[in-house]
C-alpha cells in the first residue's frame, strides 16, 4: 500500500463496521490519511460485497465506499482470532463498530475490556437508536430512521411522505461518526483520555431538524411537507423550462429585483401581489404559474446564461451522469481513478475536503477480501510464520 499523507497519517483505526454508516466514516478518515484495518468475516466479508451489480466478482457498492483500507479476515469467535483482535486493539488509536448494542459484549469485546487493553483508545459505536432508551436493542435501517426522525414527513408533497433518494440517515451517521472520532483523537492527543462514543442514527437525523424544530418549539405548529417549495420563501423551488427542470431560490428582495429584470417583468416589483416576500407567499400559486409560463419559452441553457448574467440563484436539475460530467465537478477534480487487481480501473467520487496548502493523495483501491491479513499480522503485530499459520488455519476452517 502506498505511503499515506494528510493530517491523520499517524492514526490507525480498527474498523469492525460494515454496510454504510461505519464504512463511510472510515472512508472519510482514510482520505485524510488514517490507516484503516478493516476486520471482515472469513469467507464472506462485508455485507456489501454481495450487493449487485458486480463486475469481475466485485460489488459496485463495496467498491464505492471502501477505498484506502486493508482487509483482514480473522475469526472473532476463535481463540487465535480473539488474540489477534486484542493485539490489534493495543496497536490502534481508534476502534469503530456498528453492530447492534451488546453484540460486542457477546463476542467478549465490551468497552470495559477494550479499555483495560488500551485505556487511551477511542471507541465509536454507531447503531440505529443508541445504547439507551426503549428502542436501544432494536434493529433499524435507513428508511426506518428516516420515517421516525420526521424527515419523511417533510419530504414530498403534502399527505404523501417520501423517502429521500439517498440513504441519508446512514450517510449522516458516517459524517457524525467521522466528526466524533476526530474529536476523540484530539482529546486523546491532548489528555491521553480515550472517549467512548455512543452514536445513534435517529439522534443524528433529529439533530438536523434545525429551524423546523425551532418553529415547532416557538409556535406549536407542526411543520408539513411543501414539495419542492419553501415554507418561508417564494419563489423557491422547481420550475419547468422548455427542455427540462430547474430550480430557483429567490431568497432576498435584492434577488427578487434581479429576477424580475432577468425575465423582463419589471412591473412585478411594484405589483402589490408580488411586491414583497410576505405577499408572494400569499399569492404563491399564481406567481409560480406565471413564472413557469415564462420559463417554458426558453431552454435550460438559455435561462442559465440569463440568470448567471443577472446573478439570480438557479440550477438545472441534473441526473447522476450529468453531474459526474459537469464542468464544475471536473474543474474541482472530484472524480478519481485507481486500478483494482480484479476490477481494473475504478472511477469513484473522491473526498470533497481540499487543503489549499497540502494535496491529499491517499488513493489505493478497495481491498480484496482478506487481502492484507498476512501483511497486518506480520508487519503490524510482528507475528512469526508459525503464529500467522495458526491464525489462518483457524480462519479458513470457518
Amino acid at each position: 500500500m502506498n505511503e499515506r499523507n494528510g493530517p491523520l497519517k499517524n492514526i490507525r483505526i480498527l474498523d469492525l463496521s460494515q454496510t454504510l454508516a461505519g464504512p463511510f466514516a472510515t472512508t472519510i478518515l482514510s482520505d485524510l490519511g488514517a490507516e484503516i484495518i478493516k476486520i471482515e468475516k472469513p469467507n464472506y466479508g462485508d455485507q456489501t460485497r454481495h450487493f449487485s451489480p458486480y463486475q469481475n466478482g466485485e460489488s459496485h457498492y463495496f467498491l464505492s465506499i471502501n477505498r484506502n483500507k486493508k482487509s483482514v479476515t480473522i475469526d472473532l469467535k476463535g481463540k487465535k482470532g480473539k488474540e489477534a483482535f486484542w493485539d490489534l486493539v493495543k496497536s490502534s488509536d481508534v476502534v469503530i463498530e456498528n453492530f447492534r448494542p451488546n453484540v460486542m459484549e457477546k463476542l467478549g469485546f465490551s468497552n470495559e475490556e477494550i479499555k483495560k487493553a488500551k485505556p487511551e483508545i477511542v471507541i465509536c459505536s454507531i447503531s440505529a437508536f443508541g445504547r439507551t432508551g426503549p428502542l436501544g436493542e432494536n434493529a433499524g435501517y435507513d428508511i426506518a430512521v428516516q420515517a421516525l426522525s420526521g424527515l419523511m414527513s417533510l419530504t414530498g408533497e403534502p399527505n404523501n411522505p417520501v423517502r429521500a433518494g439517498l440513504p441519508i440517515a446512514d450517510l449522516v451517521g458516517g459524517l457524525y461518526g467521522a466528526i466524533s472520532i476526530l474529536g476523540g483523537i484530539i482529546e486523546q492527543l491532548r489528555t491521553t483520555k480515550g472517549l467512548i462514543i455512543d452514536l445513534s442514527l435517529l439522534d443524528n437525523m433529529v439533530s438536523l431538524l434545525g429551524y423546523f424544530s425551532g418553529k415547532y418549539f416557538m409556535t406549536g405548529e407542526v411543520p408539513k411537507a411543501v414539495g419542492d417549495g419553501h415554507p418561508f420563501i417564494v419563489p423557491y423551488g422547481k420550475y419547468k423550462a422548455k427542455n427540462g427542470f430547474m430550480v430557483l431560490a429567490i431568497y432576498t428582495e435584492k434577488f427578487w429585483e434581479r429576477f424580475t429584470e432577468s425575465i423582463d417583468k419589471l412591473e412585478w416589483k411594484e405589483d402589490q401581489k408580488f411586491k414583497n416576500n410576505e405577499n408572494r407567499i400569499k399569492n404563491e400559486n399564481l406567481l409560480n404559474y406565471e413564472i413557469e409560463k415564462i420559463l417554458q419559452k426558453k431552454t435550460l441553457e438559455e435561462w442559465s446564461d440569463i440568470f448567471s448574467q443577472h446573478d439570480v440563484p438557479h440550477a438545472p436539475i441534473l441526473d447522476v451522469e450529468e453531474i459526474l460530467n459537469y464542468p464544475q465537478i471536473k474543474a474541482r477534480d472530484l472524480v478519481k481513478k485507481v486500478n483494482h487487481p480484479k476490477y481494473g480501473d475504478i472511477k469513484y467520487v473522491g473526498s470533497p475536503i481540499k487543503y489549499q496548502n497540502e494535496e491529499l493523495n491517499n488513493k489505493t483501491p478497495p481491498p480484496l477480501l482478506g487481502e492484507h491479513t498476512e501483511e497486518v499480522l506480520s508487519d503490524i503485530l510482528g507475528y512469526n510464520d508459525e503464529s500467522i499459520k495458526k491464525v489462518l488455519e483457524e480462519t479458513n476452517s470457518n
